[in-house]
Parts: C-alpha cells; structure tokens; sequence
C-alpha cells in the first residue's frame, strides 16, 4: 500500500468519524501502525487538511479540506449546483421546474426537471421565453434597476394570450408588487391553461442572478393553490442561493 494511499485512509477516517479521532482509534480503523498513523497525519496536518485540539490531542478536518470543496464548487455551473434543489422540488409538488437565466430580453431555460403527471409544462433546456409573459421573466424585470424602462422600448409587447399583459401601467404596477412579495406568477400569459411561479435566486450582492420557477395545467394549478406553490419555490431559491454563495466564496489558504 502506497504512503498516498495511507494517508488518504487516514483522512477519510477522521472525516467519518463523529467528532474528534485519536491515533490509537486510527490505528483500529485502518489497520496502520501507529508509526504509519503518525507520519501520515503529519503530513496530511502539512496541508491543512487535518488539524490537531491542542486540548484533547485528538484530531479532525482541517481548513484545507473547505478549501478544495470550495475550488470544487466554484468551477460548477449553476445548473448543476441547484440541481438536488430542483428534483426535490418537483417531487414534493408533482409539478415541472424550472431553472432560468436571463439573455437579453428573454429568459433562458437551463435546467428542467419535468413532472411525472402525463399532462405537464413542457420546456427545453435551452429554449427561450419572453420576459414580460413569463413568471422568471417578470422575476427579473422586477428586481432590475430598470425593469419598466426595458419594457417600454420594446413596445408594442406581443400578445400570446388572451392573458398576456401588454399595457405598460398594468406591468409597472405587477413588478411593484412582486418586488414587494418576493414572487411571481404567469397567470396564462405565456400558454393557456398554464399557470407558473417563480422566486428569485441571488448572489452575495443580492443581485437576482437566475429564477426557478415551478407549474403546471390551471386544472392543477387552481389559483388556491398559487400560496402554497410560493411558499415551496421561494424556499427552494433561498437554498439555491445558499449554495452558489458557498460555492462561490473564495476560501483564503490555511496557514
């Protein structure tokens, strides 16, 4: 067996362990000498990967091991990164979610988790909506600096439904209200019979960087149910937002 690969039983030892490891416990676990068990945890404790309790004498994870998940975690997307977050979601609705970035005056679908339900929201990766007819379009308008600006030089808006807002006052007032609430909903306005919420997801800065958005047919989607849906969805973007803060932060080297 390798020094490497010592050290590395070493390490996934103490990682396993409930709270803090001793080297005669180390020694049970991965069937080293202690000699083996001492050089390996200097060498590990070199990296910073395993640091000693001056107190106990015991030993744990150290700040190192944050700091290569962090490098991990900062070269995901955000697709792949909210995507436990997404699956969870539609599975506690039944209903499609979606996960969407903003390019330009469309919203840019980059992760569907669809619904198990034989009539469902169907959306493509990759695909694109328009801003001011979708629930994660009007996220991002809301939370612009700039939103009802944007929409009035792209007037006329294209009518998709009979649903669809297009009178700028009406807009104006709706992006009001879903800065206020923290929300959104397409009640209609981009397919009939198709109702969809969404929340936004930020970064450190609180800058709304992409939307999740979940829904499905009026039929089971009544709007006695919209409350219900915000509140699961607005949780879900909180978590996801979490999770891109950490896994974008940037971990100083332990010294």
């Amino acid at each position: 067996m390798s020094t490497v690969v010592k050290a590395l039983d070493v390490l996934f030892c103490v990682a396993r362990a409930e709270g803090d490891t001793g080297v005669t416990e180390l020694c049970r676990l991965t069937g080293l000498d202690k000699a083996t068990v001492h050089r390996s945890l200097k060498a590990l404790q070199g990296h910073a990967l395993i640091e000693q309790c001056p107190d106990t004498r015991r030993y744990r994870l150290g700040l190192g091991t944050i700091q290569l998940a962090g490098s991990k975690l900062r070269g995901m997307s955000v697709a792949t990164v909210a995507q436990p977050y997404l699956t969870r979601l539609s599975q506690a609705t039944g209903e499609t979610v979606q996960l969407s970035v903003r390019q330009g005056h469309h919203v840019l679908y980059v992760a569907v988790v669809e619904s198990a339900q034989p009539i469902r929201v169907a959306s493509d990766v990759g695909s694109l909506g328009p801003l001011h007819a979708t629930a994660a379009g009007k996220v991002f308008l809301a939370f612009s600096t700039d939103g009802t600006r944007e929409l009035a030089s792209h007037l006329p808006l294209p009518r998709l439904t009979p649903s669809t807002l297009c009178d700028l006052d009406t807009l104006a007032a709706q992006l009001a209200e879903i800065r206020q609430r923290g929300w959104s909903v397409d009640h209609e306005e981009l397919v009939p019979h198709l109702r969809v919420v969404a929340a936004p997801i930020v970064d450190r800065q609180g800058q709304v960087t992409a939307a999740v958005a979940v829904g499905g047919p009026t039929q089971r989607v009544p709007t006695d149910r919209v409350a219900a849906l915000a509140t699961a969805v607005t949780a879900t973007a909180r978590e996801i937002s979490a999770a891109l803060a950490f896994a974008r932060e940037q971990v100083a080297p332990a010294r």
